[in-house]
């Protein structure tokens, strides 16, 4: 189906069913509904080791398995022994796949890691770390993305396919490349995205695998990491980022400055030179 019958498809049930919808929301709106649904999911269970494991009064409980009971998604296998159904499996599956995307998953996410980072007491926390405040004007990009298990690998590939026979590559300061994780990597998931901008001018046109975009720009606090030595690091394998990245989140954490809302850049300053170690400026958004 394409794009529009897919707008057509969605706003007719919303429409439709808008009534019905908002009551499946409401139903696995609180936190011990969806306990309910996961411990549920892994098998049947009686009411007293529902009362256990969930940590809830026995009228709350009873509650809460009326609620889910009357939108089918649990039933009753028989006297205070319940059950998943099919559909309270849908929607817990649903919900779970929205969350591990959603993107205050992925400043959770960050915040832990960030979080397990602080408390290392060993050297790398005392490593002094270059920082310069940089204004990004802003600018039109050409951009590519791909998901997949090597994502900077197969969107730069679609980036030289584009870039290189306009001649883009060979003036990096006209022409910057910046790349950021979109999607980012989440656990349990080999795949994940990687996206690629470079600028253009407004009148430059792109192909049909490539999107034009507006960037708005602003201040940044500006990093230098060698991406070759940092990929292949333990601190990469323990945290899953780039010490570098941990080192500038900490150092904002005592820069006087507030997180900005743009968009989180890697900036390739050699993408040209294979055979040389890999340089990156981590761009992390900030605001006075």
């Amino acid at each position: 189906m394409n794009n529009q019958g897919d707008e057509e498809s969605i706003e007719t049930i919303t429409r439709q069913s808008a009534k019905e919808l908002a009551e499946y929301i409401l139903a696995v709106s609180h936190p011990k509904r969806i306990m309910v649904l996961s411990l549920l999911r892994k098998e049947s269970m009686d009411f007293a080791d529902l009362l256990r494991k969930t940590s809830i009064r026995k009228t709350a409980l009873s509650n809460h398995l009326t609620q889910l009971i009357e939108k089918r998604l649990i039933h009753r296998v028989s006297h205070g022994h319940y059950a998943l159904t099919e559909d309270g499996n849908h929607i817990l599956r649903a919900i779970l796949e929205l969350y591990k995307d959603s993107t205050l998953n992925k400043e959770e996410e960050k915040k832990r890691i960030l979080e397990r980072y602080s408390a290392r007491s060993d050297e790398t926390m005392t490593k002094e770390i270059q920082v310069e405040i940089v204004h990004l004007e802003p600018m039109t990009v050409a951009s590519v993305q791909a998901i997949s298990k090597t994502p900077e690998d197969d969107a730069w590939k679609k980036m030289v396919a584009f870039a290189e026979p306009r001649g883009l590559l060979t003036d990096l300061k006209k022409n910057p490349i910046f790349g950021f994780n979109n999607p980012n990597p989440t656990a349990g998931k080999e795949e994940y995205g990687y996206e690629f901008w470079i600028r253009i001018s407004p009148e430059t046109k792109v192909e049909e695998d490539v999107t034009k975009k507006k960037f708005d720009g602003g201040l940044y606090a500006v990093t230098r990491c060698n991406l070759t030595k940092e990929f292949t690091s333990a601190f990469l394998q323990e945290h899953g980022m780039l010490e570098s990245w941990a080192r500038l989140s900490e150092w904002f954490k005592s820069s006087g400055y507030k997180k900005g809302k743009h968009q989180w850049l890697e900036k390739s300053v050699n993408p040209n030179k294979p055979d040389e170690d890999l340089l990156l400026e981590l761009h992390l958004p900030i605001k006075k």
